[in-house]
């Protein structure tokens, strides 16, 4: 059994068949299909060991069919369900139906949707994987926000993507952060610093290290977003795991280079 460190309040870990899964508990106590993976219990062999996700960083393509169809397993529900984008570290947000289930919904950060039948997916090694469920509507959103879709804004994206395509109310979502790499280990230079200058809570997410050097804190920026765009911060929840922190739990691309993803998944509830 992977040993795992320990959690904020609000967040659990669950054990299903070899997998080692993270819950919101939120979430999880709304009967809402979700969850964060993380690195042990699958397939790939190194430097992707073992339960990569991604298609699209050289792993073999059998070993990640075999590693989805067994997190899609684990949460009771079939491989042919799985709905992900086409990741361009930006902030465009696609809408998706069941229509979609079994490929690639278009070139984005961000995938919503409101039916039951789809399990959304993003996929990260570093970057903020964040999930949103509208709990009036049902519908729900996966989005993968690193520095670049942060300063671009996609979680703001999301929300407002929510809002034109099922009329969701920022104040009826949940989010949930998952792990990302965390401020003691994501240090950005001046040219990253100035593309966040444009927020008006910028300053807040950045620590100076050293001379034009600044620690980045992924998960801040994302709340603030969040919060921003309307939803309320009791609705907020963030798990704080630093992924490079943890290498034998998470997969980091900063840590380790070349390497697998995690997923971040979630279904609709109708």
């Amino acid at each position: 059994m992977a040993v795992v460190p320990a959690l904020p309040a609000g967040w659990s870990w669950a054990w299903r068949d070899g997998l080692v899964l993270l819950r919101a508990d939120v979430l999880a106590a709304a009967g809402v299909c979700h969850a964060f993976t993380t690195r042990p219990g699958g397939v790939s062999r190194a430097p992707f060991d073992t339960l990569n996700l991604s298609r699209g960083v050289g792993d073999d393509g059998a070993a990640v069919a075999a590693n989805r169809a067994a997190v899609l397993a684990a949460l009771g529900r079939d491989p042919g369900d799985h709905v992900e984008v086409s990741q361009v570290h930006g902030r465009d947000v696609v809408v998706a139906t069941a229509a979609d289930r079994g490929r690639t919904a278009g070139r984005a950060d961000g995938v919503v949707c409101a039916d039951p039948a789809a399990v959304l997916a993003v996929h990260c090694a570093d970057c903020v994987p964040l999930l949103l469920w509208d709990r009036r509507r049902g519908a729900a959103a996966a989005v993968h926000a690193g520095w670049r879709g942060l300063a671009a804004g996609v979680v703001a994206a999301a929300v407002e993507a929510m809002r034109a395509a099922f009329g969701t109310a920022p104040a009826d979502l949940t989010a949930a952060i998952g792990p990302a790499i965390g401020p003691c280990c994501y240090e950005v230079d001046a040219p990253v610093r100035q593309q966040f200058a444009p927020w008006p809570w910028h300053e807040a997410v950045f620590a100076r290290r050293r001379p034009g050097h600044w620690a980045l804190d992924l998960w801040e920026a994302t709340r603030w977003q969040l919060c921003g765009a309307g939803v309320p911060p009791d609705a907020v929840a963030t798990a704080r795991l630093c992924t490079a922190h943890h290498p034998t739990l998470f997969f980091s691309h900063r840590r380790d280079g070349r390497t697998g993803h995690m997923a971040a998944l979630i279904a609709p509830s109708g």
